[in-house]
């Protein structure tokens, strides 16, 4: 507890996102007071063509996402 996921399109290397992984660590630690030892972090990469899936799942409508995306057609991310 807690425990982010990462859903992102391929791309980032490995090491990108063990960093983006860290860095949310430390923030989580930093602002709700959680010990990094109780927090963990997992990435899920996605094709292009999955994306929309991934959109219409997790993002689209949902009142649990504080923060939005900049785009509303996850084909065009416009």
């Amino acid at each position: 507890m807690p425990h982010i996921v990462i859903k992102t399109i391929s791309g980032p290397s490995k090491q990108q996102l063990k960093e983006a992984a860290e860095q949310i660590s430390k923030i989580v630690n930093k602002t709700m007071g959680k010990p990094e030892k109780y927090i963990s972090v997992s990435a899920e990469e996605y094709s292009f063509a999955e994306w929309e899936g991934v959109y219409n799942e997790y993002v689209k409508d949902k009142t649990n996402v504080l923060v939005k995306p900049g785009y509303t057609d996850p084909k065009t991310f416009e």
